[in-house]
C-alpha cells in the first residue's frame, strides 16, 4: 500500500474514532444527566452499541446513497423518527427553527387569522372552520364556515396531529399566511396576512325567556373571568332557570381552567385527575361554593382534551345531562422539553387524565347521556333547530317542569 493511501486510510479511521466518540460522549453526559447509569467494562456492551450503530448508518448513508445529505438533516430525522416511533400522536419532536416558532405561538407572540377550526377527525388532520369572526384576515380572504383546510403555506395537513395544524396557520403579525380551503369539495388557495383579532372564549345569549346558553370555544386566555359574567348575567340579569353549556368544537385549554370553571358549578369533591409513568395521582377539585342552577353540557367529536374532563366531571358528579356525540378521546397532558444541546426541543405525552369516577378519557372519549347526532349539513341550523340544543333544552325543561 503506497503512503498516500496510508495516509487517507488513517484519516478516515480518525474520523470515525472521532465520531463515535462524540455520539458516545453526547449519549454518556445526557444520560448521566438524566440519572440514567452506562455500563462500561461488564460485557455488557448494549448501551454503547446501540449508540453505534447510529453512527454506522450514517455512514453507510453517507458512502451509499445516490445523493449527498446534511449531516444535521440525518441527526434531526434520527431524533423524530424516535419520536414517531413512540406511535403517540400528541408527541413530536422539533429541529431549533421550528422550536424556536413553536415557542413563540406558546409564548403569545404569535397570532392567527381570525377563525375558531376544529379537527375532522383523530385520523384525519384537516382543519374544519367553526367560525369566521369579523373584521379578520380570513373573512376579508372569503372562508366560510365549515370550509376544510387542507394545507398550510403548501403544507399537507392530512397526517398531522391538531396542535401542530394549528401552530402552522399562527405566526408573527403581518406575516403572509397561505391556506388551501376547500368548500364543498372544491380547492382553492386564500392569501391573507396575519393579524391579532379579538377572539373572546365564552360567549352567551338566551334560548328563550327560561333557560340560557353559555358557549365555550377554549379553556384558555380569559375564558374563567368571561364565564364567571356569563354565569353572573344569564341568572341576574335574564333570570333564567337553566342553562345549555356548549363545549361542541371545543379542542384547546388547560385543566386548571377547567377546574375553575368547574368550581362555579360543581358541589365539592373530584373533578378528575391525572396519573404519571411513576403512578403519581394529581387530584382536581371543586371547592364546594357553587351555583346549582340546573345545566345540560353539549358535545360532539371534536370536543377534546380540557373539555372531556368538563363532561366527565358533569356526567360522573350527575350534576347534568351531557347531551350529543361520542367525543374525540384526547385524555392526556403534553410537557414541553428543550434538547439539551441540540436547540431544539421535544413535545412529550407525560400523563393521562381520568374522569372522577376512574373512566378512562384517552383513545375512547365521553359517552353523552344522550345521543343526539347532527344533519349532514348544518350550515342553515339555527338554536331554534339545532338538534343537540333541542334536546339539552329538554333535559333541562325536565328538571326545571314544563311550567
Amino acid at each position: 500500500m503506497d503512503k498516500k493511501k496510508v495516509i487517507i486510510l488513517c484519516a478516515v479511521i480518525a474520523a470515525s474514532a472521532c465520531l463515535i466518540t462524540g455520539l458516545f460522549t453526547y449519549f454518556y453526559i445526557t444520560s448521566q444527566e438524566r440519572g440514567n447509569e452506562i455500563r462500561i467494562g461488564t460485557g455488557n456492551y448494549d448501551d454503547i452499541a446501540k449508540y453505534m450503530e447510529i453512527s454506522d448508518l450514517e455512514g453507510l448513508i453517507k458512502e451509499y446513497y445516490y445523493q449527498d445529505v446534511e449531516e444535521d438533516a440525518l441527526v434531526s430525522g434520527a431524533l423524530e423518527g424516535m419520536v414517531d416511533s413512540l406511535g403517540d400522536p400528541y408527541s413530536a419532536y422539533y429541529p431549533d427553527d421550528e422550536y424556536s416558532d413553536f415557542t413563540a405561538s406558546n409564548e403569545g407572540t404569535f397570532v392567527g387569522v381570525g377563525m375558531h377550526v376544529a379537527p375532522v377527525s383523530q385520523d384525519l388532520g384537516y382543519l374544519r372552520v367553526v367560525s369566521v369572526y369579523g373584521g379578520g384576515p380570513a373573512e376579508s380572504a372569503g372562508v366560510l364556515n365549515n370550509d376544510l383546510v387542507v394545507a398550510v403555506d403548501g403544507i399537507d395537513l392530512r397526517n398531522l396531529d391538531f396542535d401542530s395544524a394549528q401552530n402552522l396557520i399562527s405566526g408573527p403579525s403581518g406575516s403572509d399566511v397561505t391556506l388551501t380551503v376547500a368548500t364543498d369539495g372544491v380547492s382553492r388557495d386564500a392569501v391573507m396576512k396575519r393579524a391579532e383579532v379579538p377572539t373572546p372564549s365564552v360567549s352567551y345569549s338566551t334560548l328563550d325567556d327560561r333557560i340560557g346558553e353559555i358557549i365555550i370555544s377554549d379553556f384558555n386566555g380569559d375564558c374563567v373571568k368571561e364565564f364567571e359574567d356569563s354565569l353572573a348575567a344569564l341568572i341576574e340579569e335574564e333570570e333564567v332557570e337553566g342553562i345549555v353549556i356548549d363545549i361542541r368544537d371545543n379542542m384547546n385549554g388547560t385543566a386548571k381552567s377547567v377546574a375553575d370553571i368547574l368550581d362555579m358549578i360543581m358541589p365539592e369533591g373530584i373533578i378528575g385527575y391525572s396519573i404519571d409513568k411513576n403512578g403519581d395521582r394529581s387530584d382536581l377539585f371543586a371547592k364546594g361554593e357553587y351555583n346549582d342552577i340546573p345545566i345540560a353540557v353539549i358535545v360532539n367529536g371534536a370536543t377534546g382534551s380540557a373539555s372531556e374532563l368538563f363532561a366527565g366531571a358533569v356526567q360522573d358528579g350527575a350534576r347534568g345531562q351531557v347531551i350529543g356525540t361520542q367525543t374525540f378521546g384526547k385524555g392526556v397532558a403534553q410537557t414541553i422539553l428543550e434538547m439539551p444541546y441540540s436547540g431544539g426541543g421535544v413535545k412529550l405525552t407525560t400523563s393521562e387524565y381520568f374522569t372522577p369516577l376512574g373512566n378512562t378519557i384517552n383513545g375512547v372519549g365521553i359517552t353523552p347521556d344522550v345521543v343526539v347526532e347532527m344533519p349532514e349539513d348544518t350550515s342553515s341550523l339555527t338554536a331554534e333547530t339545532d338538534p343537540q340544543i333541542l334536546a339539552a333544552m329538554q333535559a333541562i325543561y325536565e328538571q326545571i317542569g314544563e311550567g
